[in-house]
């Protein structure tokens, strides 16, 4: 007790919340009113129709549920303008207001995905689109995943390829909706998949196959809500998460950007839908800030037969 005593009396006393801490506020609070809008946008797109286009595939609207999550967002993110810069807990005040930002904008995601969306394609394959940021060139990959992991891949428009190695079907249908249950059958399939390395966090782990399962079509809106709750229960000050506000990915669609710093020194960003939760983009900076690679993803849907393999 004497201990804890003497590091609780060094602990600097509480200061007013600087012009950075208010800024970063009024951010938070200006990407719940983006969320809004965007629902209301999309509720006068849909009239006279249940089916919504959204960047990543096709949903269906829930309806009556987000205006409840919406107007609960706003309240919460006014609570947070007047409170956070006010620390009772002794952490400086920036690193607390970076930390639970992050932490908000990935539970709001949750709530959103959770509330507005549910997938309407039916079939077995998983097809997904992405363009590749760390080749030079920036192709862009057509792949066709079986229910036994096995796929086709390729350049769009150019020959398919067999190859292996993917979440069969069956792993992604027995995954979780609580975020604790889910956490740990994704370290699981994190090891099974080779995602971890020793000696290192699992936190990273844990990030690497939320990038893969998010904008995964086989995987549900539940399931996609419970993965942004793990993410958001991470370690977020050991991994010096930063919320940096509405942004864009690398060919302009707009979305909330997230980072994370993991231990070792290279810093992963994701740019998630404001509109609709979908994860848009992932990308990776070197120590020095230099882009390192990652990829856009544009297009995921179900369908019903596989393409034509080329050898």
């Amino acid at each position: 007790m004497g201990d804890f005593t003497e590091i609780r009396s060094r602990r600097p006393e509480p200061q007013p919340p600087g012009d950075e801490v208010i800024l970063r506020a009024r951010r938070n609070l200006m990407r719940t009113i983006e969320i809004e809008k965007s629902t209301q946008r999309s509720a006068s797109e849909a009239t006279g129709s249940s089916t919504t286009v959204v960047t990543l595939g096709r949903f269906r609207r829930r309806p009556g549920r987000v205006t409840a999550v919406v107007s609960a967002a706003c309240v919460a993110v006014s609570v947070f303008v007047f409170a956070a810069g006010y620390d009772h807990m002794g952490v400086p005040e920036q690193s607390q207001v970076v930390t639970v930002g992050a932490a908000r904008t990935l539970e709001q995601t949750a709530d959103l995905v959770a509330a507005m969306t549910e997938p309407i394609e039916t079939g077995p394959i998983r097809h997904l689109q992405f363009t590749n940021l760390t080749d030079a060139d920036h192709p862009t990959y057509d792949t066709f995943v079986r229910p036994d992991g096995t796929a086709l891949v390729g350049k769009v428009g150019g020959d398919l390829h067999e190859t292996s190695g993917y979440l069969t079907s069956a792993q992604l249908a027995g995954l979780p909706a609580d975020p604790y249950q889910l956490r740990t059958q994704m370290l699981s399939l994190s090891q099974q998949l080779g995602l971890g390395y020793v000696d290192e966090a699992p936190d990273r782990a844990l990030y690497r196959l939320a990038t893969k399962l998010l904008p995964d079509p086989a995987v549900t809106p539940e399931v996609k809500a419970g993965i942004y709750r793990v993410l958001a229960g991470l370690d977020l000050e050991a991994i010096r998460a930063r919320d940096l506000g509405i942004g864009t990915d690398r060919t302009g669609r707009p979305g909330y950007v997230l980072e994370f710093t993991f231990e070792e020194g290279y810093v992963d960003r994701m740019v998630i839908d404001s509109g609709s939760g979908a994860l848009i983009s992932v990308e990776t900076l070197d120590r020095g800030g230099r882009f390192f690679g990652g990829q856009v993803n544009v297009f995921a849907e179900m369908v019903d037969h596989m393409p034509p393999a080329h050898p």
